[in-house]
Order: structure tokens, then C-alpha cells, then sequence
């Protein structure tokens, strides 16, 4: 008699059953854990990072020495924040010149040219060299809208040029989240008396409006919108990166020598400080904002010290370094760093083209039309940024634009130079006054 079980009697086999069952079932339960055991835990995605870059003149040169230090220890930067020449700095960086390119530039720059904001002698009309040579003195007195003083010592026709020059490849980006690193820079819009946050448009016009400091700098107008330096509202931008969606914000906030009050004597002083109070506490929210703050001891050094670019630069690298035990951890290896930086790369743009035409905005039907007969030699040949510089210098020389800026464009598949350039709001006429010193005795 052929038996089922091996087993004798119902309740022996009846075991034996629910004994191999069991059996079965715990290798499906554990069989998943042993291949995932096998195969290593599985790989965890890096934390991505945000920087937001703090404003202040000079001293935001610092700035270039934390990305140096940053990029030398291999931690990536995903999202990035400025303001002022943060954003200047930042927005640089965003569109993917090196450390060492942006310490490159800021030592070549002509910055009492800049800072200044004159246009040279050489530039000027006959008319106007005639002027400079009767009447040394800068101030003037417009009457176009009634008696008017100019809204700025610098209509900001240099440090322009400057960004367009540099930024020209990204003229036409229309979001700032398909530059190489996604960018964000804030500005003060004059009008609403709100924060305005630039993500998209020219990204020349965004740079130019965050710096553009009250009194110093002339306001950017854009439509019904008048921008000025974003200190304002917000000199640590540190939120403006948090919304961006890191996983990590870093702050890099500048430190600056507290004041005296013997320090604090003349009108200026009083304005300045005035000002200084109100950013220092859009500050500590950025860094309230922030996971990470490094602190960068520029206390030594004032806001117009741009000669002392290197030495900045120097304290940028020093601050970075005093942080490393906090910040090594986000630090990537080699193999990651260098995907890191081919996906950086990918989003560069190449050469811009050579431009079929030319096209200006910002005045008068005619005088557009004698702006672009004036560039046309330009058309048809690869930019020459610094030809281009002096023709619209030229042009800020006569004495009715105060400054122009330019961007490509496209038409039907061509690539096109926009210029735009902005007549001055309060002149001509003017009244330019002269004054006298006679040290001879009486």
C-alpha cells in the first residue's frame, strides 16, 4: 500500500505539512533582505545647496574667495542668491565664469571710472568738451520737468557695460533657472515700496537694478517700475534661495567695523548710517533664515576699497576655511565632483553668434533710426565688445542719453544687437554753475 506521507498517522503528517509551509514562507519573506543585503545599501541622494550672497560695495569681493574655497574642497553649489555685488558677484557666477575668472575681472576693472560714473573727455561731444574745459565742475541743474538735480552722482552707464560685456552669452535667458546655477537676485522697487525678486528677463537689467544704490547709482526704470539697491529689504537674501528648494541654505554674511559717533559728523553720515541701521536688520533675518552662516571679517576695510580686491578676496578664502569642520561634510568625492561640474558645464551657453542687424529702443522713432545707421558698421561681423563699449559711450556723450546697455535679439531666426539706452529725465536745459577761489591777498 502506497503511502502520501512518510509519516505514520494523520496527526504526524498533518505536522509534517504545516512544517514545510512555514518553511516556504519565510524564504519569501526573507529572500528580498538577503538580496538587498547582498547588493549593499542602496545609494543616497546628496543634499543640495543654496548660498546666498550678502551686499556691501567692495567688501563683496570677499565673496569670490568663499566660492574659491568651495570649489577647492569640492561642495557643490546647486542654488544661488545675491544682492548688491552679491548679486553682481553671484549672478556672475551663476552664468559660469570660474573663482579665478571673477578675480580675473574685478582687478581689471577701471572702478573710479566705474564708481565715478563720467563719461571721458575723449567721449564727449565737441559741445560738451567745450563745456568741461569753461566750467570744471560736475553739478548740474536740469530744467526738462522744472528745477531738477539728477536722481544719482552715476547714471550707471559704465558698470553696465561691464555686465552686459560679461553676461551677453545669457542676454536672451528668459527664466534664471536655465542659467548654469539658478539664480535670484532682489532689488527695492521705489514705487510699491516692496522687495522685488528678478527670476526671468534680462538678466543685465536684474544685476544693475539690485546695485543700484540710493544717491550714488540712478534708479533703473523699467515701465512704471523704478529699482534701487535691494538693501534695503533684503541684504541677505537667504530666503530668496530657501525658495529655490535646497536642502541646505549657507549664508555668507560680511562683518563689518561697528561706527562711533564721533565718526557720524556730516550730513552724509547721518544718511549713510541711517540706511545702515535698516539693512543690518534684513541681515540677521537672513541669517536667521540660513542653516549655515559663515562669517567673513572685512571690519579692516570699507565699502570703496576695490584696490584691495585681492586682499578680500584672501579674507573670503579664511572665513570659508574657519567653517571647514562644518561644511566638509557636504564636500562630494571625486567621481561626484566631477558630475557635478559636467552637468554645470552642460548648461553653458557657446559662442553668441554674429548679428544680422541692429535694433534700439528708449527714444524718439528718429532718434533710434540715427542710433542704428550710427552701429551699422557693426552688423555682419563677430561682437567686439570693447568697439561696441566705445560706441555707446560716445553716444551717452552727447549729452542726451545718460546710458545705454545691449542684449541680443531674435527676428525670423536671426540673431540681432538690441541696444537700449535711456534719455537723461531731467535735462537738457541745464544750468551747470561755476564757482571761483581767489587765495590772493586783499
Amino acid at each position: 500500500m502506497n503511502r502520501i506521507c512518510p509519516f505514520e498517522g494523520t496527526r504526524r503528517c498533518s505536522y509534517y505539512v504545516r512544517l514545510r509551509i512555514a518553511l516556504v514562507l519565510c524564504a519569501v519573506i526573507v529572500s528580498p533582505f538577503i538580496a538587498v543585503a547582498q547588493s549593499g545599501p542602496p545609494a543616497s541622494k546628496r543634499l543640495t545647496i543654496g548660498v546666498a550672497l550678502e551686499g556691501g560695495g567692495a567688501l563683496g569681493l570677499a565673496h569670490i574667495g568663499v566660492l574659491r574655497w568651495f570649489e577647492q574642497h569640492h561642495i557643490p553649489i546647486d542654488y544661488i542668491s545675491g544682492n548688491s555685488m552679491g548679486a553682481l558677484v553671484g549672478g556672475m557666477y551663476a552664468t559660469g565664469k570660474s573663482p579665478d575668472e571673477l578675480e580675473q575681472l574685478v582687478k581689471g576693472m577701471d572702478w573710479p571710472l566705474v564708481i565715478g560714473g563720467e563719461t571721458p573727455y575723449e567721449d564727449l561731444s565737441f559741445r560738451r568738451k567745450e563745456d568741461v574745459r569753461a566750467v570744471q565742475n560736475d553739478l548740474v541743474i536740469g530744467f526738462k520737468h522744472g528745477t531738477t538735480l539728477p536722481s544719482g552722482l552715476n547714471a550707471g552707464h559704465q558698470i553696465s557695460l561691464v555686465i552686459d560685456r560679461e553676461t551677453l552669452a545669457y542676454s536672451s535667458v528668459k527664466s534664471f533657472d536655465d542659467l548654469p546655477i539658478p539664480f535670484r537676485c532682489v532689488s527695492t522697487e521705489l514705487i510699491s515700496k516692496k522687495a522685488h525678486v528678478f527670476s526671468s528677463g534680462p538678466i543685465g537689467l536684474a544685476m544693475r537694478s539690485s546695485m543700484s544704490l540710493p544717491g550714488i547709482f540712478d534708479p533703473v526704470r523699467d515701465g512704471d517700475r523704478l529699482y534701487v539697491d535691494g538693501a534695503l529689504v533684503d541684504n541677505l537674501p537667504s530666503d530668496l534661495v530657501r525658495e529655490m528648494g535646497p536642502d541646505v541654505v549657507i549664508a555668507i554674511h560680511l562683518q563689518v567695523a561697528p561706527v562711533t559717533a564721533d565718526e557720524i559728523r556730516s550730513l552724509f553720515n547721518v544718511l549713510g548710517q541711517s540706511i545702515t541701521v535698516g539693512t543690518a536688520n534684513t541681515e540677521l533675518r537672513g541669517m536667521e533664515a540660513a542653516d549655515i552662516v559663515v562669517k567673513v571679517d572685512v571690519q579692516k576695510f570699507s565699502s570703496l576699497d576695490f584696490q584691495k580686491a585681492e586682499a578680500l578676496i584672501q579674507k573670503g578664502m579664511r572665513a570659508a576655511e574657519e567653517k571647514s569642520k562644518i561644511l566638509q561634510p557636504y564636500a562630494l568625492d571625486q567621481a561626484a565632483w566631477t558630475e557635478y561640474l559636467a552637468q554645470r558645464d552642460a548648461r553653458k551657453k557657446g559662442a553668441v553668434g554674429v548679428p544680422q542687424f541692429v535694433r534700439v529702443e528708449g527714444t524718439s522713432t528718429d532718434a533710434e533710426q540715427k542710433i542704428q545707421k550710427f552701429l551699422q558698421p557693426l552688423v555682419g561681423k563677430p561682437i567686439d565688445t570693447h568697439m561696441l563699449d566705445s560706441y555707446l559711450t560716445r553716444l551717452t556723450g552727447v549729452g542726451r542719453f545718460d546710458s545705454a546697455s545691449y542684449g541680443l535679439t531674435q527676428n525670423d531666426g536671426e540673431v540681432g544687437l538690441l541696444v537700449t539706452v535711456r534719455e537723461e529725465n531731467y535735462a537738457p536745459p541745464v544750468l551747470q554753475p561755476a564757482f571761483g577761489v581767489d587765495g590772493a591777498a586783499r
